[in-house]
């Protein structure tokens, strides 16, 4: 068995590990220079090149990764009929739901309020709210989403979650469609944007649906950076409609040194760190899908029309 592996920042450490988790395989990094003879049986890969593609015409099947897909269904060069598969619950499920969790208690709790004062030498205590006065709004219901919503829910705090199809949450209002946006829009004190970059996505949370949320509302972003028109936010943010923002992705990343939104005091802002890929639990599993393939049973692919 031959097996390729590219990332764009750690192909070696990811190298290292799919040699581990494949001893018996043939496990090369990929150099377009030096794999033109060299075609492989399945891909392990993070954001390649176009060229990755049009070089390696005989492969079984793609294994992103991580959970965001748009990279590789952005690409020309990937064929239709190849198989891509995304990581599926290996652990990034609870890093996102600590990331999501802190960011809710930041704002729930009054510490962004707090953190002025300090700057302000201002001593001044505040009332906690009750919270099914914080409504939680997730968008995007996949595996972190749910979650991420059962996490919060935990915690007490109201949760609606907003997908393409309605899906059954014990303890979560399910909504979908323009309708359950509108609604969930609405009654969101904290709105969390878990969604996919896809064409139906980009640019979701714009002027128009931001100013849907409650005044004095919060926005968490863990999905994909493009889902955020950030002039609106900026917008809204500087108008007052909405109290802060922590913001872990981004369209174009590392974010611009001269973007604004590094000094705006009502912005949190993190290098894309809420939810890395664990590998070796990653491994497991795409192993085990190998295995599946191997024997004739084709584990779930995503749906390249819908972009994830």
């Amino acid at each position: 068995m031959k097996i390729l592996v590219y990332n764009r920042k750690n192909s070696e450490v990811w190298t290292s590990a799919v040699r581990k988790a494949f001893p018996d395989a043939d496990v090369r990094h990929w150099v377009e220079e030096e794999c033109h003879d060299w075609l492989a049986d399945y891909a392990v890969i993070w954001q390649p090149p176009a060229s990755f593609f049009l070089q390696q015409t005989q492969l079984k099947a793609v294994f992103n990764q991580g959970v965001g897909v748009d990279s590789l269904v952005n690409l020309g060069s990937l064929p239709v009929d190849l198989p891509v598969f995304k990581l599926r619950g290996v652990g990034m499920e609870e890093y996102m739901s600590d990331y999501v969790t802190y960011g809710l208690l930041h704002f729930y709790r009054d510490f962004d309020l707090y953190r002025q004062q300090q700057s302000d030498v201002l001593w001044q205590q505040h009332n906690i709210d009750q919270k099914s006065d914080w409504t939680v709004g997730i968008l995007g219901m996949g595996v972190i989403g749910k979650a991420v919503a059962k996490a919060v829910s935990a915690l007490g705090f109201p949760v609606i979650g907003w997908s393409r199809t309605e899906k059954q949450i014990e303890g979560v209002e399910s909504v979908s469609g323009d309708e359950g946006l509108e609604h969930l829009l609405k009654h969101s004190r904290v709105l969390v944007s878990l969604l996919p970059s896809t064409p139906a996505t980009r640019k979701l949370l714009n002027q128009k649906t931001l100013e849907k949320l409650p005044r004095d509302s919060v926005l968490i972003n863990g999905g994909r950076g493009d889902v955020i028109d950030m002039e609106a936010l900026q917008q809204v943010l500087e108008s007052g409609h909405m109290r802060g923002a922590m913001l872990d992705v981004f369209e174009v990343e590392p974010l611009d040194k001269n973007h604004p939104l590094w000094k705006n005091s009502r912005v949190i802002i993190t290098p894309h760190i809420a939810a890395p890929t664990p590998i070796e639990q990653a491994l497991e599993q795409i192993v085990a899908d190998v295995a599946g393939i191997e024997q004739g049973e084709m584990p779930p692919a995503i749906d390249k029309s819908l972009g994830y």
